[in-house]
């Protein structure tokens, strides 16, 4: 990330919190029933980890990871008034290194960094489950860079197990997700 990228995240949090209600992404409560509870999971580019506390109150322990230290001090104090296992990590996503198999559960939303594709893959246990979710080409106004392709979730995790998408073609709406296992 650039540190214009970070700054501009920075400001945006040092304005105040989103998600003052930490509520989780809609996606996450839709699919709650994949999320069984125990074991590890890791939520990439957290923001203010609203959605790493979700899964920490379903049993999960979590490393949340940002490289916004503005949005990750409105977690930590949250955190702070609510204990639970989540880890809150100050990183720069492109240079994070992540362990294997690992994760029992991944998720991402409104990021998108093709590169980490690859460690994500790998960071996921076998068996274990990917939330992913961003912004594509029906949203306006942003950089095409940041933007997916119709269909190019999909083909990102060709080889995992697709559980549920609405990555498709045809889509109107203006954010892509994908569902799916890593084979075990």
């Amino acid at each position: 990330m650039s540190l214009a990228d970070r700054e501009r995240w920075n400001r945006k949090y040092a304005a105040g919190n989103p998600n003052a209600a930490f509520a989780p992404d809609r996606l996450l409560l839709e699919h709650a029933h994949l999320l069984p509870g125990g074991g590890m999971a890791l939520d990439v580019a957290c923001g203010v980890a609203h959605n790493a506390m979700y899964l920490a109150r379903r049993g999960y322990e979590v490393v949340a990871v940002d490289a916004s230290l503005a949005g990750l001090r409105h977690a930590r104090a949250a955190l702070a008034a609510e204990p639970l296992p989540v880890h809150l990590v100050a990183a720069d996503l492109e240079q994070l290194a992540l362990p294997a198999d690992c994760f029992d559960v991944v998720i991402v939303f409104r990021f998108l960094d093709r590169a980490l594709v690859p460690r994500l893959k790998t960071a996921l246990a076998p068996g274990g489950l990917l939330i992913y979710e961003t912004f594509n080409t029906n949203r306006p106004g942003m950089n095409p860079a940041y933007l997916l392709r119709p269909g190019e979730l999909r083909a990102m995790y060709a080889d995992f197990e697709t559980v549920e998408t609405n990555d498709t073609a045809d889509s109107r709406s203006e954010r892509s997700w994908w569902i799916g296992r890593r084979p075990a």
